[in-house]
């Protein structure tokens, strides 16, 4: 029997496009105050007040402010997931540019989307799937360099270079604008030489020498935008 908490979790699919309209206010409603307040001193009713809906209607939907957490950070992670997907695109490139490239595209997407920050750092929004989708897409990437590894063990690396990507992505907001560039070349150099030496990954010769990320643009705060709920 499933345990009915564990439902309580995620949201109510809507069935109607108004449904869908709803969701999508609210989220947007979210995000916003999610990247202002904070995740704690943001409140359901201030979510329904800023989104234009009824306490009731919200609740529908989204029964506790964790499910709507969980559902925020699951369309974060899949857009994420859509970018690391796109570097593919661009195979077969060094391990020292992939880890660059790693790095910018998870830095630039917390400073476009502060309210994913917050998420990632709160312990009662569940991770493990939206962690889950974006960890498979980095495995996906990481296969094309050794098609031949088994899917356990590139699981393993994909995880590792995750969680080195976020230590960067993390230590680089405890500094200021110059030590933190400096900080994510020399991880970017780390992760390349990490992802080289696992994935027995020869560097080409042409390959241009990186140069470090320019320091981040100030975060502005969100505006709703469109999304899709399936029904």
């Amino acid at each position: 029997m499933i345990d009915p908490h564990v439902l309580s979790r995620y949201p109510k699919i809507p069935i109607q496009e108004r449904g869908e309209k709803r969701v999508t206010d609210l989220l947007g409603a979210a995000e916003q105050l999610f990247a202002s307040l904070g995740y704690e001193a943001t409140t359901m009713n201030a979510i329904a007040s800023l989104a234009g809906s009824s306490i009731g209607s919200l609740y529908q939907f989204f029964p506790n402010k964790e499910s709507l957490g969980n559902a925020l950070l699951l369309e974060y992670m899949n857009e994420l997931s859509g970018q690391i997907a796109d570097l593919k695109a661009a195979f077969p490139i060094a391990p020292q540019v992939l880890g660059q490239k790693l790095i910018g595209i998870v830095f630039d997407y917390g400073v476009e989307h502060p309210a994913c920050r917050v998420l990632a750092e709160v312990p009662s929004v569940q991770k493990t799937e939206s962690f889950g989708v974006y960890s498979a897409s980095v495995q996906d990437l990481l296969s094309a360099f050794a098609p031949s590894m088994k899917a356990a063990e590139l699981s393993s690396i994909a995880l590792a270079t995750l969680l080195m990507v976020r230590a960067t992505v993390q230590g680089s907001r405890l500094v200021d604008a110059k030590t933190g560039a400096m900080l994510r070349h020399e991880m970017q150099q780390a992760i390349g030489t990490y992802l080289e030496e696992r994935l027995k990954i020869a560097s080409p010769v042409s390959s241009k020498p990186v140069n470090p990320p320019r320091s981040p643009k100030s975060a502005t705060l969100l505006k709703p935008r469109g999304r899709r709920v399936h029904g």
